[in-house]
């Protein structure tokens, strides 16, 4: 079988010399009675921005070449995770729009926000846009809020805060303008986490809803305090707003981060009960999103047990953010979303996929520059919760080599072959890798490993996983993370109809790993294919196609061969 095809296209195929030995090799290697089963339900999705959080500097003419190549290896992972919706936060600060009476803009920045848009449009995600005006929170000393820092001119103005709001809405209405009538937009957040504490939210929030350019069936507003910012009773309110303007919302956040204490309690750890009074205090054309919600993490494991389930009690003396390990979030990121699944939440969006914005000011665990939600500690470092999404919301059986794992045995449900000519086909062994406390794996605590004890560098050694039910038209998504000393590793979907025959072999980019490290593959073909940098890498399934069977391979030009894989991400629209 042969991993050396150049094409991305969705035709794509191995070179005809070695095609119907190829896929021999992968007919008899089939295992039809044992079908894996994707349950990755609809909603699913992630806070996002460019890597490194530079806002809109991201999207200027110096910076997105670069920057678009990151983006799209970062849907690919996305999508295979089975990410259906992106929510992109924009600051003002970070937007060439700083605030000041008489300040200038930089038309510069955000100007690549439509290629952004249509990048992660072309990749299949809806999107949601959010206003975070931090001119609105307060200073950092407490004092005053941002908009009044003297250095700004607009306090000492009489209409200081209409000349602040103004220009709130001149940016608001530009990054409405890139983005352009697209229906992929659900909605646009007004302003991230409105407070009703806040001295003059309601007039910002009335000014913005009446006079931007937002249109009127995507305005939307994220609430950070429920109930008291739903309340009926609380003038600042959001339905008292709504009340005044005699208008409505398309959608309405909230966000829930269970073990961050807000007075003492955590942020809505209770998802159902805060949908619940969410629901009851708007209209049935409003949708309730959960906007944001995540774990902190800064390390592979924390030692401390845990004293009770992950909700602390409200007003508990101890710091429920001290625990910063990855099983932890692991097991509360899947709760979270199982739940929000389970009860019908529209979209359920974690914070964030790569975690750089700036960090809060009450919050500076491990690193002090930065949050730490992410779901890696860069691109090339996954945490344990990829795995854990690969495994539970992917087609691909026992994607994190985690189900019943004995070292040094065959992985379950996994299965390996090689090819080379006039007979040269080197044997191969696969087996389970790693095991717990050793540090070795991308994710989890295991890996698989292919291994072959001599080198031929006209030959070909692969793993492939069992096959999955999946029918036509369908767009399928992929990733790993790999380790090896192979060239020309590649992943490949072969389809087949009801009765195994093959229909088509899609076969991703090529890449050779860096070191002896883990390589998120996504990054790594883009890097070493500059043709493939730009676009997202997905097949589409052919008609007649019932089922597919994901194989990952390379060239054993060093004995020993190696190619480890671990966190293997495969998710279809």
């Amino acid at each position: 079988m042969s991993h050396a095809t150049d094409s991305i296209a969705v035709t794509a195929s191995p070179r005809p010399r070695t095609r119907a030995l190829a896929l021999a090799c992968l007919l008899a290697l089939a295992s039809p009675w044992a079908m894996a089963q994707g349950n990755d339900t609809p909603g699913f999705g992630l806070n996002y921005w460019p890597r490194s959080y530079k806002g809109c500097e991201a999207l200027t003419d110096a910076n997105w070449p670069a920057a678009r190549q990151a983006v799209a290896a970062d849907l690919d992972l996305m999508k295979s995770l089975g990410a259906d919706v992106l929510r992109l936060s924009l600051y003002m600060e970070t937007s060439g729009y700083p605030a000041g009476v008489g300040s200038s803009i930089d038309p510069d920045y955000c100007k690549h926000l439509p290629d952004l848009l249509s990048t992660i449009e072309n990749a299949g995600f809806k999107t949601v846009i959010v206003f975070s005006n931090t001119y609105l929170l307060r200073h950092q000393a407490g004092t005053y809020d941002n908009w009044q820092d003297p250095s700004l001119g607009y306090h000492a103005q009489s209409n200081g805060y209409w000349q602040f709001v103004m220009h709130s809405k001149a940016w608001i209405d530009r990054m409405v303008g890139l983005a352009g009538d697209r229906e992929s937009i659900l909605y646009y957040d007004i302003q991230n986490e409105y407070d009703a504490d806040r001295a003059n939210i309601d007039y910002y929030f009335r000014t913005i809803y009446s006079e931007s350019a937002i249109p009127a069936g995507k305005r939307g507003i994220s609430i950070l305090d429920v109930p008291a910012d739903i309340s009926s009773a609380n003038w600042h309110s959001i339905p008292k707003q709504l009340e005044v303007l005699g208008g409505t919302l398309s959608h309405v956040e909230f966000h829930s981060y269970p073990t961050v204490p807000k007075a003492g309690c955590p942020l809505h750890g209770d998802i159902e009960s805060v949908y619940d009074q969410m629901r009851a205090a708007f209209p049935a054309s409003t949708k309730i999103v959960l906007g944001e919600f995540g774990r902190a993490t800064t390390q592979a494991f924390d030692p401390a047990p845990d004293a009770g389930p992950y909700l602390p009690q409200c007003n508990t003396s101890e710091q429920p953010d001290r625990r910063w390990d990855e099983p932890r979030q692991r097991q509360t990121e899947l709760d979270l979303i199982g739940r929000a699944a389970a009860k019908g939440i529209p979209y359920y969006l974690h914070w964030m996929l790569w975690d750089n914005t700036p960090k809060s000011d009450d919050f500076n665990p491990a690193n002090p520059n930065h949050q730490v939600y992410g779901y890696g500690y860069g691109p090339h470092a996954p945490k344990d919760v990829i795995g854990a999404l690969a495994e539970q919301r992917g087609r691909v059986p026992n994607a994190d080599f985690e189900q019943l794992a004995q070292i040094g045995q065959l992985p379950q449900r996994w299965d390996k072959g090689s090819w080379g000519p006039a007979n040269s086909a080197p044997p191969v062994s696969l087996f389970v890798s790693g095991g717990p406390n050793s540090g070795e794996a991308a994710t989890g605590d295991h890996y698989a490993r292919l291994q072959a004890q001599q080198a031929c560098a006209a030959c070909v050694i692969w793993m492939q996983a069992d096959a999955f039910d999946i029918g036509p038209g369908r767009r399928v998504h992929m990733n790993a993370y790999l380790r090896s000393n192979l060239a020309g590793v590649q992943m490949k979907l072969v389809q087949y109809d009801a009765q195994w025959n093959v229909l088509a072999t899609n076969v991703a980019p090529a890449m050779t790993a860096s070191g002896w490290s883990w390589n998120n593959y996504a990054v790594r073909f883009r890097e070493q294919n500059p043709a493939s940098a730009s676009a997202s890498w997905s097949v589409t399934t052919v008609p007649g196609t019932a089922r597919a069977i994901v194989t990952i391979g390379g060239t054993p030009i060093t004995a020993p061969a190696i190619l480890d894989v671990d966190a293997v991400s495969v998710a279809a629209d």
